[in-house]
């Protein structure tokens, strides 16, 4: 696995990159970044070629002024300056949480990049707006506790905290994630990010519970028994929905099955990309 950072329309980028073959994009959820899936980018090298870049404003990416922008709107076209600056065709598109809603998105608009979708832990997708608006606040309450006072101990209440099994601080990832969120910007981008996904949620093209039946490529679900972000019943119901879909409900796991249950998830991730 190697550390790269490239230039998307003056906003250097940072991504981790392993591996070779069919390419594969992990998009990490909101407040988080690409150290997110340090658990999986090495893995799924071994079969494919897989990407992990930082979002606007998230990890070591650079936070531009994005005043008035709905971030739905800016994180997918940040997302297609990556995909189109590296060359990148026919992908997987691995979303977490927000990251999955952007890489439906992201397939809406332009499905030719697409070859395959896999949704992991993610509300924005299936939960009712009203469930997910209130899931949001306590989601900003948990980050911004490590945000407001970045601290190893701030970070690691943060990373377990929607986690089944609590002991797991995914303390490889803990002075890293200290280092980002001392960054200037960082908060205000994270701010940026939380509210303007919330007063643009309503707006159709921001939306895909309603599409998911128009989702005609390869999907792979994968959720949490006991996420408290995500309800199995509702992931299994929209699951159900997609034509060509396999469902996967990790028992004894929580909001990021990636990390809580990574060889698992890695096995899981590696059938869906090697099957025929």
């Amino acid at each position: 696995m190697r550390v790269r950072f490239v230039d998307l329309a003056g906003i250097r980028t940072r991504y981790y990159v392993a591996g070779e073959g069919e390419p594969v994009v992990f998009i990490h959820g909101g407040g988080a970044a690409a150290d997110t899936w340090a658990r999986n980018v090495e893995a799924t090298g071994a079969v494919a070629h897989a990407f992990a870049p930082d979002l606007l404003g998230h990890g070591f990416t650079d936070a531009p002024d994005l005043t008035g922008q709905a971030p739905q709107q800016a994180q997918v076209d940040h997302l297609f300056r990556f995909i189109d600056a590296l060359g990148l065709r026919g992908c997987t598109l691995v979303g977490s949480a927000y990251g999955a809603l952007f890489g439906v998105l992201l397939y809406f608009r332009r499905p030719e990049l697409v070859k395959r979708l896999v949704l992991v832990g993610s509300g924005s997708i299936f939960n009712t707006e009203e469930r997910q608006a209130d899931i949001t606040k306590d989601s900003i309450s948990n980050q911004m506790q490590a945000l407001d006072d970045p601290t190893p101990a701030a970070i690691r209440r943060r990373n377990f905290g929607s986690n089944f099994n609590k002991a797991d601080t995914f303390e490889e990832i803990v002075l890293l994630q200290l280092t980002a969120l001392s960054l200037p910007g960082r908060k205000e981008a994270y701010r940026w990010m939380t509210s303007g996904i919330r007063a643009a949620a309503g707006r159709p093209e921001f939306r895909v519970a309603h599409r998911l039946e128009q989702i005609a490529v390869p999907t792979l679900v994968v959720s949490g028994r006991d996420d408290p972000r995500a309800d199995w019943r509702r992931v299994t119901e929209g699951a159900a929905r997609i034509t060509n879909a396999q469902l996967h409900i990790l028992e004894q796991c929580g909001h990021k099955p990636f990390s809580e249950q990574a060889a698992r998830f890695n096995r899981i991730l590696a059938g869906f990309l090697t099957q025929s």
